[in-house]
């Protein structure tokens, strides 16, 4: 039997958006952040996306993803050198999107500790094995899936976690940014870091 699921295809509109939100870096503990981010679907002075279409898309999607963390992660994230950034970048998308998570979780995390490579096969399995106990994942087309496998792969490679065969760990991250999720009840994050 399905179940109604959590489960959206959001994230295929972009990877981290590491460019977006470092261009909107200064504007992060505005109280018109969204005010400034809606503002630029038409104006285009920070996103530098080509098409309007584009920009709306990405544009909901960064103000879901900066709906989804506190004000004090966005104060530590201003804090972040580039490697850092795009780690925590892929944390808000593990906690924005429950099919990011899902497959960092059951696919990536335990390929990792196996030592074992990760390929889009792998990451297709996991989505056809939920598309058989989610009615959203079942709805979504050939071309949706092949966006989410392909987005997924990409922001692991963004962050550093990935290099398109092989996943690794990233060396040179300051102690002070992991200790931002152990002292916020997110070591779970670690893990998902490969530490």
């Amino acid at each position: 039997m399905k179940k109604e699921s959590k489960y959206d295809a959001n994230f295929t509109a972009g990877g981290l958006y590491y460019n977006e939100f470092s261009n909107l870096r200064d504007y992060l503990l505005d109280q018109n952040f969204e005010e400034v981010v809606i503002g630029d679907v038409e104006e285009n002075r920070f996103l530098a996306i080509k098409t309007l279409s584009a920009r709306k898309r990405v544009v909901s999607e960064i103000i879901r993803r900066y709906k989804v963390m506190s004000p004090d992660f966005w104060i530590f994230f201003k804090g972040l050198n580039e490697p850092e950034s795009k780690l925590a970048l892929l944390y808000v998308c593990l906690k924005t999107y429950p099919i990011v998570f899902d497959l960092h979780f059951q696919v990536t995390v335990s390929k990792y500790k196996t030592g074992m490579d990760l390929s889009e096969y792998d990451i297709q399995m996991r989505l056809d094995e939920l598309s058989t106990l989610s009615k959203d994942i079942e709805s979504w087309s050939n071309t949706t899936i092949k966006k989410i496998n392909t987005q997924y792969r990409k922001a692991l490679k963004d962050a550093g976690l990935f290099d398109g065969l092989k996943l690794r760990r990233l060396n040179g991250i300051r102690e002070g940014f992991w200790s931002y999720y152990k002292e916020n009840d997110e070591s779970w994050f670690l893990e998902a870091c490969f530490k």
